[in-house]
Parts: structure tokens; C-alpha cells; sequence
């Protein structure tokens, strides 16, 4: 994906996100004893892994085919269909092509777009795609970690999106729910 196919993403993303103001900007789901909540604030591959990290969680680690069109799903759905990339958990920065989950997990399952894996980038033109992000469609694609998306985060627990682990989150929810 070119860097002008994503700020359209964004774009949009963002958009839909201001025409529905006064609902939630998070989605949250349960999926084999696992929380997920999608986080639809664009930021960096690093900055979204420790914001998971803090939230007593991780980027979410994709093991199987149901588990990656439960993601996309949850994406549709806080996307109303519109789609957008957001940051997985796996990256190769420690060795390029050896793909790894940021909890540790071992790799068993990917499903990356056609043509990718790519190392697409700058870096002069060495390549400097070490992270990924699932796209609109489910697919993966490496991608600069400095790029923004919007994160998925796993839990090793079911969630609910009134949970009150995050303070801030709580605080937000009450205020919406109070005005």
C-alpha cells in the first residue's frame, strides 16, 4: 500500500469518526476466552505496542483464520464498513524476514496480501517495512513502523467496553454517559 492509499484510509477513518461523535470510538469484542479492543487513534507501530503493553495487553497475535476475520470484523464494524489499516503484532526488526509475534508467540499462521512481505521503503531504498498492519480486507502487509494506524490490542481475558482496567477509558465513558 502507498503512503497516499493510507492517508485516504485515514482520512476517511477519521471522518467517520467526527459524523459519529457521540458514540464510542473503540470497539471491543470477545473471541476464544481473549479480549480485543480496536483503538482507532492512528500512532506508530512502537507507540501502539507499549500503549498495549500499559493497558495490560498486547498487540493482537493472529493464529488462525477465524481469529483474523474476527479482527477484520471488529475493524468493519468501528470503520462502519469503510475499512482501514491497523497495526498487528508481528514485525521483523530484530532480523529481517523472520517474522515474529511482539508477546512471543510462534508464528503458525499469516495471511499476507499479494506481493507481500515486500520490505517496501526508504532507508534508501534498502527496505525499512518491519512492522505490519491488516488491511480493509484482512490481509497483511508490512509497513514502516513510523507510520500511524489505528491498533488492535489482545487481552488474555474477555472484555467488555465498560471495563474499568484503563481509568482514562472509564472516566471518558462516564462522561459521555453523563452528558
Amino acid at each position: 500500500m502507498n503512503k497516499q492509499s493510507f492517508m485516504a484510509c485515514a482520512a476517511l477513518f477519521l471522518a467517520s469518526l467526527t459524523a459519529h461523535a457521540d458514540k464510542p470510538v473503540s470497539q471491543f469484542g470477545n473471541f476464544n476466552g481473549h479480549g480485543y479492543e480496536l483503538v482507532p487513534t492512528p500512532t506508530t507501530w512502537h507507540l501502539a505496542k507499549k500503549k498495549a503493553e500499559k493497558s495490560d495487553g498486547y498487540l493482537v497475535v493472529i493464529s488462525s483464520g477465524a481469529e483474523n476475520q474476527f479482527v477484520l470484523d471488529l475493524l468493519t464494524k468501528a470503520t462502519k464498513g469503510e475499512g482501514c489499516n491497523v497495526w498487528i503484532g508481528l514485525s521483523d526488526e530484530k532480523c529481517e524476514g523472520a517474522w515474529d509475534w511482539s508477546n512471543g508467540e510462534k508464528l503458525s499462521y499469516v495471511k499476507w496480501a499479494t506481493g507481500e512481505p515486500n520490505n517496501y521503503g526508504y532507508a534508501f531504498m534498502g527496505g525499512s517495512e518491519h512492522a505490519v498492519h491488516m488491511n480493509g480486507g484482512g490481509e497483511w502487509n508490512d509497513y514502516a513502523s513510523d507510520g500511524r494506524s489505528p491498533y488492535v490490542i489482545e487481552f488474555n481475558h474477555e472484555t467488555t467496553d465498560d471495563r474499568g482496567s484503563d481509568p482514562s477509558v472509564a472516566s471518558k465513558l462516564k462522561l459521555k454517559t453523563t452528558r
